[in-house]
């Protein structure tokens, strides 16, 4: 089989994938995000991200994101980077606007072949709650995070698509370390011009081990410019 047919097989397995999983709730929601991109140094880039999320069929306020973090790349074609970063989280919590804080470390390693490529990413991250304004059991609350995730250039065309899949593993109470929450993404990504991409995804949300577990299904547009 081709490998550009491998890579759509792939593409459209990861999309239909979430839609067969089954939980006691659904909900629909869309996401906005802004992405930007500076070189530092040979290897060391700075990050910076906006994003908006909206949930209950697209008709509430769920989340505002604004991040930064640095990436260092190294060993052969930049194979394995190493990121740190931090967020600040606007979230809306039944009807309770909240601050929240987020520290977050990352290492991923990539492997190209040809118009290929696969990467693995190993993520922790914490979140610190604002308790004036809610009561939160555990605070902050720490989670490794794990991804895979596929992508496939289709070179004369300026576009790449792209599928993930990744699991959240609580780390914040010793006696209930445990999966919670998977997340499945597939997308693809269009080249604007020198720097400019534009980008449309479905992502699915999937919560397991809980008493009423949701999925929720988001619909996203991502517009990032890379300055080299």
């Amino acid at each position: 089989m081709k490998p550009r047919k491998v890579a759509i097989l792939w593409f459209l397995l990861m999309v239909a994938l979430p839609w067969a999983c089954r939980a006691q709730s659904h909900d629909f929601g869309g996401i906005l995000e802004l992405g930007f991109e500076q070189k530092l140094a040979k290897g060391l880039e700075l990050g910076l991200e906006g994003e908006g999320r909206f949930n209950h069929c697209f008709t509430s306020f769920n989340r505002l994101k604004i991040g930064a973090d640095l990436d260092y790349s190294f060993l052969k074609k930049k194979r394995l980077k190493v990121s740190l970063g931090a967020a600040y989280l606007l979230y809306n919590r039944y009807g309770t606007i909240e601050n929240r804080g987020r520290i977050i470390g990352s290492i991923t390693y990539t492997e190209k072949i040809s118009d290929f490529k696969l990467s693995l990413r190993a993520r922790v991250q914490s979140t610190f709650y604002d308790m004036q304004r809610g009561y939160h059991k555990f605070n902050p609350k720490t989670y490794l995070r794990g991804r895979l995730q596929f992508d496939y250039t289709f070179s004369q065309l300026r576009m790449s698509i792209y599928a993930s899949t990744e699991f959240f593993l609580r780390l914040y109470q010793k006696e209930h370390i445990f999966i919670e929450n998977f997340r499945t993404i597939a997308g693809c990504n269009f080249k604007m011009g020198n720097g400019h991409t534009l980008g449309v995804f479905l992502r699915v949300d999937n919560e397991v081990q809980v008493s009423e577990p949701e999925n929720v299904y988001y619909i996203g547009l991502k517009y990032n410019f890379r300055n080299k």
